[in-house]
């Protein structure tokens, strides 16, 4: 019976009103064979002090610092300094089931899979599914065609298979990790999850997913979160052009039948795009709105994507508005369409 060192690596950045939440959930676990490393990433609130008050009272707790580095970097860095046979990712403002850790180590213990899944909830104001149950209706193991065919559905429609979305609640295999000198991409601002996860993917023969939820989610409304606000920089949200290259690497290193990779990585890239640019444009302002159309206006007259808009074949309920006026290089209908969307989708618009 294995029983290896977990690491669990928590970037931190000003989770405050979190943090307790957060570790009273590992102290928790049955499972006790776990390092906790937090990764403080100049935060302004009380985090550091908070940080640093667990780790003198607790021996398997460290804390690291870095300064506005993102959550890519945190992670990174505590995977430098992790010592464990599995990592495991935690946010600071989720939360996990006291059995989740033991859960994913005896099915990592029965099936010797080189990624172990949860299943998660989304926890805010309602409580919803993570969406798996979709594809799952019970405990899976998945070998490479079935991961093949999974990612063929994910390509399909991106927003609706979350299995590769993130990197949180999943037991990895710290050597793998090392081995392959697999990193998240720091430039990356989203999606950076999807592209660390498609590299460590390439050196997997199976995966095992437990249909059952051992991760708590926090949702935001609207905007809050950090995978919809933009800031000030609307580039940020389009990180996906860099996880669908690890796609598409995926796919030419897993020799699958049946499969068009340009034609399936063009529609993802079309539906990513659509998804992103709602989003975008339901921030739009004064201060932002050139700049926001000059992105949408790049986009349009990307090459690659103009390629791509082939291959888009909306199923029921996809956008197809919105891809004609792309064809016709439409920017200005693009997004007061987008902006439009966005209101309805998120509650949330600036009709000036």
């Amino acid at each position: 019976m294995n029983e290896g060192l977990v690491s669990i690596i928590i970037p931190v950045y000003n989770g405050e009103k979190y943090i307790d939440r957060c570790l009273e959930s590992i102290f928790s676990q049955g499972y006790k064979n776990i390092e906790t490393i937090l990764i403080n990433d100049g935060s302004t609130d009380g985090s550091r002090e908070i940080c640093n008050e667990y780790a003198f009272n607790y021996n398997n707790i460290d804390v690291f610092n870095i300064k506005n580095q993102g959550p890519a970097a945190a992670r990174n860095k505590g995977i430098k300094n992790s010592r464990g046979e599995f990592i495991f990712f935690l946010d600071i403002d989720d939360f996990i089931e006291s059995n989740a850790i033991g859960l994913l180590i005896k099915n990592y213990n029965q099936y010797k899979a080189d990624i172990v899944v949860g299943d998660f909830k989304n926890v805010g104001k309602s409580m919803t599914n993570s969406g798996h149950s979709n594809v799952f209706s019970e405990d899976k193991l998945m070998m490479k065609k079935d991961i093949g065919d999974y990612v063929k559905k994910y390509l399909k429609k991106p927003n609706r298979h979350p299995l590769f979305a993130y990197s949180w609640g999943r037991l990895f295999k710290s050597s793998i990790i090392k081995n392959k000198d697999i990193k998240f991409d720091e430039d990356l601002h989203t999606f950076e999850d999807v592209a660390f996860n498609f590299e460590y993917l390439k050196h997997t023969d199976k995966i095992f997913f437990v249909n059952q939820a051992i991760y708590n989610h926090q949702m935001y409304d609207s905007f809050n979160s950090a995978t919809m606000d933009i800031g000030n920089n609307p580039k940020k949200l389009f990180g996906y052009k860099k996880a669908l290259e690890n796609v598409k690497n995926f796919l030419e290193c897993s020799d699958l039948e049946n499969i068009n990779i340009k034609k399936e990585v063009g529609h993802a890239d079309v539906c990513y795009t659509i998804i992103q640019l709602i989003r975008t444009c339901g921030q739009i302002n004064k201060n932002n709105e050139k700049e926001i159309y000059k992105l949408v206006h790049e986009i349009v007259n990307e090459l690659n994507f103009r390629d791509n808009l082939q291959f888009y074949s909306p199923s029921k309920g996809d956008s197809k508005i919105i891809p004609m006026l792309m064809k016709l290089k439409l920017v200005t209908p693009i997004t007061k369409l987008c902006k439009h969307k966005a209101y309805k989708r998120y509650n949330r618009g600036n009709k000036k």
